[in-house]
């Protein structure tokens, strides 16, 4: 569901690996992204959703909870138009910054 991928300095690229996340989905995600973030010591976090096609609210939840427990050190990137228009509409994008690449999302940290 998830691969990790360590940049230094607490910096981590986590990329999602399921195309939908669906309701059923999310408890699974955020114990693997929970426990990634504890198990890694992460500080900055990058979340590649180049694999997303789909996304509910609960999946958005996820990114507001680590983003604040990141205190706001958490970017998305590579974000298909679809994920992007959710994203946009439930305001998410006021709180989380999203970058085309992730080159553009580490150089914002």
């Amino acid at each position: 569901m998830i691969k990790i991928e360590d940049k230094g300095n607490g910096l981590f690229i986590i990329n999602i690996i399921i195309e939908e996340v669906h309701t059923l989905d999310v408890p699974d995600l955020k114990e693997q992204l929970q426990n990634a973030i504890i198990d890694n010591n992460i500080d900055k976090l990058v979340l590649d959703l180049s694999k997303v096609k789909m996304i509910t609210s609960s999946g958005i939840g996820i990114f507001l909870n680590i983003n604040q427990s990141l205190k706001s050190k958490l970017r998305l990137a590579v974000v298909n138009d679809e994920v992007k228009k959710v994203l946009e509409l439930t305001k998410v994008t006021s709180v989380i910054k999203i970058f085309d690449t992730t080159e553009e999302a580490i150089k914002s940290l």
